[in-house]
């Protein structure tokens, strides 16, 4: 019958796939609506069917409660009400509604299906975006000014025609000096227009619209599917730990663990890394080093103070063989990668750009409204008013998630959000003996995911658009399989819940 439970459990089984394949794509927020709302419908109408309420509480719940509800106060009590905060808060608010989704979802060993769904589409999105770098598109495009229509004449003259002084002087007014040797490339499309200075190591783009020409400079910086770079370095940086995390399991799981898995999840890590040196976010490198050495430490060590052998000095011989790829990489990798490494070891001026002067005002505002903030979402339109004479950034948010909170939430919301960390550690912890692949994959993968984002939240605002969704999505994973994990620890050992009933 079609209002039976398990008809709304496919119902929510189908919402999560798709969720999970369009998470990748930055242009498919239709699907994404589309899926969560599947969810959500599946997960409501279950309830009907079976007529209960059927709530399964968790650590976070007050937490949650406390969050949100300051997450109100902030909106309604901010000092410059004009500016619009409440949908800002409706993304929070969707974000946790979608984690207990996850922890309410009855859909057994299914949960499989989403995980390798989800790692999956990260694996399609990255050779995608291989595939665009090889025939240079979806790179990022820094705007750089308008000109007059009338230009367009003489930049048809086609490739490798040399540039009038005209032209030069015009672009010279959008902070674009051009070499001498300058000169126009092969455009890709029609009503476009390249501009290639080797000398300078510059590449520009003028796309024709209905008023004017629109000059871009083109920055090597992989987008990939997504519409920005740091966009795909933030989504890298969640889920390169998770999937590392899923082939350390294999590494340590039971021999009949099959070849091809681990085949599988090394080829899509070995993609993964590629699409994150070319988004060359700094951020994201350091996170996703972190993240991997913190994963790769605790299980060497576990494996050799607890369970030495034949896994031990497999892992070890893994972890030698990674070392020694990573310094053979140093000598094939790009020049401009090579240059954006470079930046974070000599600190070169304007290293790290603006983000010291968002830090001080950030500071500056929250020492001005410490217990309600400045208001969900009005980053921006403060900073405008209270950063310095001249700017030439203006952010949408602090680059911080922890100033990020605090500045627009207030510093009691901070707190909250770390003591929502430490439950979540918790639950993480719950899962460190399982000898089970998934909940072992969870755990260390969930424990790499959660310090790549801290760590990234430290230079950039990693739960801000579709991140804070993956976030609480891979939250409300890790309670869901901790919650089950402890069930069965509870259990008598003859009622135990076989492994391949999960």
């Amino acid at each position: 019958m079609l209002h039976t439970p398990k008809v709304f459990d496919t119902v929510i089984y189908i919402g999560f796939l798709i969720f999970v394949l369009s998470l990748p794509f930055g242009y498919s927020t239709v699907f994404l609506n589309l899926a969560m709302a599947l969810v959500f419908v599946g997960w409501i109408g279950r309830m009907i069917a079976e007529r209960k309420f059927g709530w399964h509480s968790t650590a976070l719940d007050r937490l949650f409660a406390f969050f949100l509800g300051l997450a109100l106060v902030a909106s309604f009590f901010a000092p410059h009400p004009a500016t619009s905060s409440l949908g800002y808060f409706w993304k929070w608010l969707r974000a946790v509604l979608l984690f207990y989704a996850v922890v309410h979802s009855c859909l057994g060993h299914l949960w499989r299906h989403v995980v390798v769904a989800f790692i999956f589409a990260g694996g399609i999105s990255c050779a995608l975006g291989l595939w665009y770098y090889a025939n240079d598109e979806q790179l990022a495009m820094d705007f750089m000014g308008q000109m007059p229509l009338a230009y367009q004449e003489e930049m048809r003259q086609g490739n490798g025609y040399a540039i009038s002084e005209k032209l030069r002087t015009e672009l010279r007014k959008h902070n674009i000096p051009l070499s001498p040797s300058a000169a126009f490339a092969l455009a890709q499309v029609p009503d476009e227009w390249r501009i290639e200075d080797a000398a300078r190591e510059r590449r520009y783009l003028i796309r024709k619209s209905e008023a004017c020409l629109m000059v871009y400079m083109i920055e090597p910086r992989l987008t990939g599917t997504f519409k920005m770079p740091n966009d795909l370095g933030a989504y890298l940086a969640l889920l390169i730990p998770f999937t590392f995390g899923y082939f350390v399991a294999s590494l340590r799981a039971n021999p009949c663990q099959s070849l091809w898995v681990r085949v599988a999840l090394g080829t899509m890590l070995v993609l993964m890394c590629l699409n994150l040196a070319l988004t060359l976010t700094r951020a994201a490198w350091v996170s996703v080093a972190v993240a991997a050495a913190c994963i790769g430490t605790y299980s060497v060590a576990d494996l050799l103070f607890h369970k030495s052998g034949l896994k031990a000095r497999r892992l070890v011989f893994l972890a030698i063989l990674t070392v020694i790829a990573l310094c053979l990489s140093l000598f094939f990798t790009p020049r401009h990668i090579k240059a954006r490494f470079q930046t974070m070891l000599e600190h070169p001026a304007g290293f790290m750009g603006e983000r010291p002067q968002w830090w001080q005002t950030s500071l500056e505002l929250i020492r001005r409204y410490p217990l309600t903030g400045i208001g969900l979402g009005r980053f921006r339109y403060e900073y405008q008013l209270n950063g310095p004479p001249e700017q030439y950034n203006i952010p949408y948010h602090a680059h911080n998630i922890y100033l990020h909170i605090a500045v627009e939430h207030g510093m009691p919301s901070l707190l909250v959000f770390v003591w929502m960390l430490v439950m979540i550690w918790r639950r993480l912890l719950a899962l460190r003996k399982s000898a089970d692949f998934w909940e072992m994959g969870i755990f260390i993968g969930g424990s790499g995911f959660l310090i790549s984002a801290l760590i990234y939240g430290i230079a950039d605002n990693v739960l801000h658009h579709r991140s804070l969704l993956i976030f609480w999505f891979v939250i409300g994973v890790i309670f869901l399989t901790s919650g089950r994990h402890g069930m069965k620890a509870r259990l008598p050992e003859r009622e135990a819940i076989p492994e391949n009933s999960q």
